[in-house]
């Protein structure tokens, strides 16, 4: 009976387990189980941001649609425009019933393309293909700071959690305490009131904790694909190791090298002048040499634009074709002929100048926008140092702090040991080396943060390897 008994309780935990796993969700419990058990270093997180991000993604589909871009434009100058015309008569009246109504077809071939330069929509297309490399590069930047932000700030709500549950746990000791002695008359409902106040107080604090850190590794899963309910481990980075002292007016001039605003203002004034010569064409008079050769069936037209060194030619053939093409030079019955082709656009209203001051007014901006940006990376790079002198100031600080805690700490114990002071003396003793543990690792991470910071300021790629920061070595110059 005994046995059965256990081959049945073996069969029912076998069946209990086949249901789950071929329940819905398995991959998603799966998922959750292993990531909650696995260890996500720094870098990590950073690989798996940049291939999920959405602002990523965003970045790489503009430089590929760019890339198109270019493409389309570099290929017009190599692909001929093929157009089919042809004219077939429905109804003709009485009145020219003797007159031919026969059916057209027509074929146009043309192309343009200039000789001695790129055309305008080719060069803006570059333009704009390297200004989608440079956002690509800024926004996986953006992405690296924003991993970094989540990542420590996820280790400092960790700490503070902890704290939280230890000042719990040391006021529900001095609750007791006070309970203990209102019963024994020693103690007044006042200060069992006060007591209990400060319990609900910590326990509220707690949860406030639990649930911003539940919120913290929504976000930092969100970012790097996880699901919502993964709760990977993180371990903690290695100290940064940065220089004391810093040559600002050195790593100022290296942020104007390296940071790509200039240049990117370069790109977008020079892709404005485009736009305004483009406008000022279209009023200028176009004069075009032209060169036909026309036989009974095909016409063809070779022309030069005197003014920009544009050179298109244009083949008519059939009826159609010919009854629509432009100004003829050769004679209809077969030949060739020169001759000079005049258009000038002499009143549009006012679209074309308007057209041109506005893109004199956008050119205007960018010009101003250059001229200030030397001072603005100048203040940019003298706050980043700031903020990292005052982290490295802070870490310093927590240093000193943490080792005064951990020497009361120790004190405490031995006095306990003692008899001189009681236990709860010694909890509060070790609540209070927590809280400046947890500063301690806080002062890192704000360095870490402050560090991030100063690289992006200058322009520099953010770099982990495992959880170490990768710190560049001009930064231990002495010229910096």
């Amino acid at each position: 009976m005994e046995i059965l008994k256990r081959n049945y309780f073996r069969k029912g935990v076998i069946l209990i387990l086949f249901v789950w796993l071929i329940s819905p969700g398995l991959s998603e419990k799966l998922a959750s189980a292993a990531n909650t058990d696995e260890t996500l270093t720094l870098s990590q997180a950073i690989e798996r941001a940049l291939t999920h991000s959405q602002e990523v993604l965003a970045a790489r589909d503009a430089v590929e649609m760019a890339e198109l871009d270019l493409s389309i434009a570099d290929s017009q100058d190599l692909s001929p425009n093929v157009t089919l015309s042809g004219n077939w008569p429905l109804w003709e009246s009485w009145e020219n019933s003797y007159q031919d109504f026969s059916q057209g077809i027509g074929v146009t071939i043309q192309d343009t393309f200039y000789l001695f330069k790129k055309s305008p929509s080719e060069k803006s297309a570059e333009l704009l293909l390297e200004e989608a490399k440079n956002q690509l590069f800024l926004t996986e930047e953006a992405v690296k700071a924003q991993v970094v932000s989540l990542y420590l700030n996820i280790l400092n709500q960790e700490k503070d959690y902890q704290v939280a549950q230890k000042t719990l746990e040391v006021t529900k000791v001095n609750f007791q305490d006070q309970k203990m002695k209102w019963e024994q008359g020693n103690a007044s409902e006042i200060d069992l009131l006060g007591a209990q106040e400060n319990l609900a107080s910590a326990q509220a604090v707690l949860e406030q904790k639990e649930e911003g850190l539940i919120t913290s590794r929504k976000k930092l899963n969100q970012l790097i694909g996880l699901p919502f309910d993964a709760s990977p481990t993180l371990a903690s980075p290695s100290p940064v190791s940065l220089p004391q002292e810093w040559n600002q007016p050195a790593l100022v001039q290296r942020a104007k090298e390296s940071r790509s605003e200039s240049e990117s203002l370069e790109r977008e004034r020079e892709r404005k002048e485009i736009e305004k010569k483009e406008i000022q064409k279209a009023t200028r008079p176009q004069v075009n040499l032209v060169g036909q050769y026309q036989t009974e069936d095909i016409k063809t037209s070779l022309a030069l634009e005197v003014t920009d060194g544009v050179f298109s030619y244009q083949i008519d053939g059939g009826e159609t074709a010919l009854s629509s093409s432009s100004s003829s030079f050769a004679p209809d019955g077969g030949g060739w002929g020169v001759g000079l082709e005049i258009s000038w656009k002499i009143w549009d209203g006012k679209t074309t100048s308007n057209q041109v001051k506005k893109a004199e007014i956008e050119l205007e901006q960018i010009e101003r926008e250059m001229e200030i940006l030397p001072q603005t990376i100048e203040v940019e790079v003298e706050e980043a140092l700031q903020q990292v002198t005052q982290a490295q100031s802070n870490r310093d600080l927590s240093a000193l702090i943490l080792k005064s805690a951990e020497a009361s700490l120790r004190i405490a114990e031995q006095q306990a040991e003692r008899g001189i002071i009681t236990n709860r003396e010694v909890m509060q003793s070790e609540l209070q080396y927590l809280e400046a543990l947890t500063n301690r690792q806080k002062t890192e991470n704000e360095l870490w943060g402050a560090f991030i910071s100063l690289l992006q300021t200058l322009g520099e790629e953010i770099k982990v390897e495992g959880n170490e920061a990768v710190v560049p070595s001009f930064l231990y110059s002495r010229q910096n």
